[in-house]
């Protein structure tokens, strides 16, 4: 997905749901921080949907969204992307303060995104291949603080011994014994 793909999701949610703002979630959430992430080669190119939330979030209006944008339907089969609706629930797998963090998407005034950090700090306790290799590049690439990422872990709303190990934010942390 590029950056004006997901303006152009944006524009057809905010027709249709004209009173509400959008958070966008998800890997498309990058799109608003490093737009290039969307060129061809990038991480996202085989991106084809955004996560959007309406705010504030109501069923009819979700439903709405889902059955106008979603997946498998006429706006998705013409322009080969489209919009998972997501409900307000999500919000409670999100690191604390989230919001204080969110991200404006460029060429768009009622959307804002994920600050990167807090959507790799969930995708590495969701711990899917797909996203892991996503946050191996974002690392490799510098696009992502490694110290910025275990702070976030830390703020996960999960029990401690469910979050993932430190050294899967690309910090190891070695001891050496000398003898």
């Amino acid at each position: 997905m590029t950056l004006d793909a997901l303006q152009h999701l944006i524009r057809a949610a905010r027709a249709l749901a004209e009173d509400c703002d959008f958070l966008v979630l998800g890997s498309a959430s990058l799109l608003a921080s490093h737009p290039a992430l969307g060129g061809p080669d990038a991480p996202l190119a085989s991106t084809y949907d955004a996560d959007l939330c309406p705010q504030p979030f109501d069923e009819f209006t979700g439903t709405m969204l889902e059955e106008a944008l979603g997946e498998n339907r006429a706006w998705h089969r013409r322009h080969g992307y489209h919009a998972d609706i997501l409900r307000d629930t999500v919000f409670e797998t999100l690191p604390t303060d989230w919001r204080d963090r969110l991200i404006p998407v460029p060429g768009t005034e009622h959307a804002r995104a994920l600050d990167p950090h807090d959507l790799a700090a969930v995708k590495l306790l969701v711990a899917r291949p797909k996203d892991i290799a996503l946050l191996r590049q974002l690392l490799a690439a510098s696009l992502l603080v490694p110290a910025t990422l275990r702070d976030r872990l830390d703020l996960l709303p999960i029990p401690v011994e469910a979050r993932p190990p430190h050294h899967a934010t690309g910090h190891t942390h070695t001891t050496h014994n000398e003898s």
